[in-house]
């Protein structure tokens, strides 16, 4: 039996309550059911009562599972972690992490980081990050790893996600010459890596991969990870491989370091 919430008229059925309602612009009861016709005096009694009967809206695209929920957002919540299912684009994954890799790629995030210095836009916080450090931005064509760290640690007075490294004043530079031949390529000294062309070895030794950590995990002494770049840690972040934090915040977090001038605080969300 469908109630009015204005006038307490009863009905059959739904449609018939909503034609009255309709009619003489009245409405449904406050607190009723998202499923039934029951309502209740108080909101914290109809989500008890939703709770214990399943009642809410959303309901598991999932054959099989008759699970309910408040948001749409929970909902495919659920088919995410407990299906590894996307609904929107109906697919079924074999593990969370693929599916997560799925919900964050371009064809679900399209192209939502924008590039502060050239406008160009990314999927996430790691490919933007990468483009800046790496002197890739044709508006900032002199930006390298050293300066965003500068600017990272400028505002990371906590030291947060950046090492404290007293007296750090530059990453030291490396460049081999023909020295560097050993008869049959040419050989990094500080890894032994050979390479065909001394190009290519002088590209190894420019990149960070021999260059000191400048950046750590913030999950309190449970991951510990270091990471000589942001891109790599914004990449870690967003894997949610540790489970620190989910996908979502590592963009909301990352927007006070290229977008504004403010230092972020804790408080605010910085690495939630």
């Amino acid at each position: 039996m469908a109630t009015c919430g204005t006038c307490g008229s009863k009905f059959d059925n739904y449609r018939a309550r909503l034609d009255h309602m309709f009619e003489w612009d009245h409405d449904i009861p406050e607190y009723e059911c998202d499923s039934c016709f029951c309502f209740f005096p108080s909101y914290g009694a109809v989500v008890n009562h939703m709770n214990w009967m399943n009642h809410w809206r959303f309901k598991c695209h999932v054959q099989g599972c008759y699970e309910s929920f408040p948001t749409e957002e929970v909902q495919q919540d659920h088919e995410a972690e407990i299906h590894y299912y996307c609904e929107p684009c109906n697919r079924t994954f074999i593990s969370y992490n693929n599916i997560r890799m799925h919900q964050n790629s371009r064809i679900h995030r399209g192209l939502d980081v924008p590039c502060p210095h050239c406008k160009k836009n990314f999927v996430a916080a790691t490919g933007l990050s990468h483009h800046i450090e790496s002197g890739s931005c044709p508006g900032a064509p002199s930006s390298n790893r050293d300066l965003v760290f500068r600017r990272i640690r400028s505002k990371d007075t906590n030291h947060i996600i950046s090492n404290k490294l007293p007296g750090w004043d530059g990453s030291p530079r490396y460049q081999a010459t023909a020295l560097a031949w050993n008869g049959k390529a040419f050989e990094c000294y500080l890894c032994h890596n050979t390479y065909k062309h001394l190009q290519y070895l002088n590209q190894h030794l420019s990149s960070p991969i021999h260059q000191q950590n400048l950046y750590h995990c913030p999950k309190p002494g449970a991951c510990g990870l270091l990471f000589t770049t942001l891109a790599g840690l914004m990449n870690h972040l967003e894997s949610e491989s540790c489970g620190y934090t989910k996908f979502e915040n590592v963009q909301r977090s990352f927007e006070p370091i290229v977008y504004s001038n403010q230092p972020p605080s804790y408080q605010a969300g910085w690495w939630y």
